[in-house]
């Protein structure tokens, strides 16, 4: 699930995001920003803005036009297990490592 600081679910909002996030370890938790690039390559604030405001078919709608990207930072669970306590080192590896059946290269 998809959530804000706040706790609102941003799922309705944002359906291009939902098949990535499929494919993460149950119980997992990332930190990040939810971004929207204008067509020059720069941070586009009000276009994420109103894509927030619209839900279900109006989202889906701006998905082509405006979409959203979801830029991780941070590793706080995964699979249940906390690692705001992990090195960054460890926390990276375990990023990187393939897992069977879900897009490993």
């Amino acid at each position: 699930m998809l959530r804000s600081r706040k706790g609102t679910d941003l799922e309705p909002s944002v359906p291009e995001l939902r098949s990535g996030a499929a494919q993460l370890p149950d119980a997992t938790a990332l930190d990040g920003e939810l971004v929207v690039w204008d067509a020059a390559g720069r941070l586009a604030f009000e276009r994420l803005q109103g894509r927030l405001q619209r839900r279900g078919e109006g989202a889906t709608r701006l998905v082509e036009q405006w979409p959203v990207h979801f830029v991780a930072f941070d590793l706080l669970r995964t699979s249940g297990t906390g690692t705001t306590r992990w090195t960054y080192r460890a926390a990276g590896l375990r990023c990187r490592r393939p897992r069977p059946g879900r897009g490993a290269d």
